[in-house]
């Protein structure tokens, strides 16, 4: 594996995909909401490996993952890092998180959303990831809004209502 790279999991458990708002205490990407996941390891096999590997380091999750795809890979503007993010049916229930990696999950509602409330970022309208949504009073941008938006546009309803 490339360790240079990274996955997130785009995990759908009852109609909401999982978000974290990273804890303050991280050098990077410090409290700002995410899609579990992180840099690949030399251990991970594949991208989901590190995709799922991630997600059950910060989140304490009981119950399955089934990986259904991929989705095209991404390259952080901030960091140059290749993400490649891996859409997940979960079926189980999040008793908790790491409270070192993690602040909060945040349950985004598959039905309550819709292309039209990611709305263009106006600090950053030219960059490819510019796109911006509020939710329950957090603000979801960058990569992780343009993975999202894209998940709406073309894939929502491939999970929806399973």
């Amino acid at each position: 594996m490339n360790t240079d790279h990274a996955a997130v999991l785009l995990g759908v458990l009852d109609n909401n995909i999982i978000l974290t708002k990273r804890s303050t205490k991280l050098r990077s990407f410090s409290g700002h909401v995410c899609l579990p996941g992180g840099r690949c390891d030399v251990s991970d096999m594949s991208y989901v490996d590190t995709a799922i590997r991630e997600f059950n380091e910060e989140l304490d999750f009981k119950g399955s993952i089934e990986p259904l795809f991929y989705l095209l890979p991404e390259t952080s503007v901030i960091n140059h890092q290749s993400v490649y993010p891996i859409v997940a049916k979960l079926d189980g229930q999040i008793n908790g998180f790491s409270r070192d990696e993690v602040d909060k999950i945040i349950l985004l509602d598959v039905n309550k959303i819709s292309t039209i409330d990611f709305i263009i970022n106006q600090e950053y309208p030219m960059i490819k990831h510019n796109r911006v949504l509020q939710y329950n009073g957090d603000i979801i941008w960058g990569l992780t809004a343009h993975i999202l938006y894209h998940y709406f546009v073309n894939y929502k309803e491939l999970i929806r209502g399973s």
